[in-house]
């Protein structure tokens, strides 16, 4: 994912067999990640670049809605912001007894995830949520996503957190800003039963705490 601070990726940890599956929902669940030509997003709980246009992207497209994120990811934000982020709703995904402050709230389920995540858009007035990560969060919401939000890099990076590998045939580009060394893409789902995205690979990931 890309982040108001360094820091706001996790790295996947234990998983649990959960996932998250495609509804024809009003809601709209939405990937925003900063991704390296080689899937990079993370390296040791942190990403392993620095794009202060990709923060300033990031707090433009997610201020005001709900954001999803695994335990990881929530604590690094924590630590940089000195706790969840502004202007938002923080549903953290984890397994583990956590004491959240006021703007964040721990589930331990994806579809407890959706359910709050679809409650604060409610109460938000908004129709998106956005999913930032770990890497595991990612995959666990890959095939409900309606859409993908990704800040690609031109270049290769070492890290020991990847983007989930997608059917690029069920995707389609539908603007890019193309920048010094990177661009911000925005992605569709194309409609299901599409010819165009026929034969594509469905993921089966697994929930965890990153």
């Amino acid at each position: 994912m890309s982040g108001e601070e360094s820091g706001e990726s996790g790295a996947a940890v234990d998983p649990a067999a959960d996932v998250a599956t495609a509804t024809d929902a009003a809601v709209r669940f939405v990937l925003v990640a900063a991704v390296a030509d080689n899937r990079v997003i993370g390296r040791d709980g942190d990403m392993p670049w620095h794009l202060p246009e990709d923060l300033k992207h990031f707090k433009r497209t997610t201020t005001g809605h709900p954001v999803v994120m695994g335990r990881t990811t929530y604590e690094s934000i924590a630590r940089q912001l000195g706790g969840p982020l502004p202007d938002r709703h923080s549903v953290v995904l984890t397994t583990r007894d956590l004491d959240l402050p006021e703007g964040a709230e721990a589930v331990d389920s994806v579809d407890s995830a959706v359910a709050a995540a679809e409650a604060a858009a409610a109460e938000m007035g908004v129709e998106t949520v956005y999913v930032v990560g770990g890497a595991t969060v990612y995959e666990q919401f890959l095939d409900r996503a309606a859409g993908l939000i990704l800040t690609e890099l031109d270049a290769a990076h070492e890290g020991d957190t990847r983007f989930p590998e997608r059917d690029r045939e069920e995707w389609v580009e539908t603007a890019r800003d193309d920048r010094d060394g990177f661009s911000f893409v925005t992605y569709e789902r194309r409609e299901r039963g599409d010819p165009a995205a026929a034969g594509g690979a469905e993921c089966d990931p697994e929930e965890s705490d990153d």
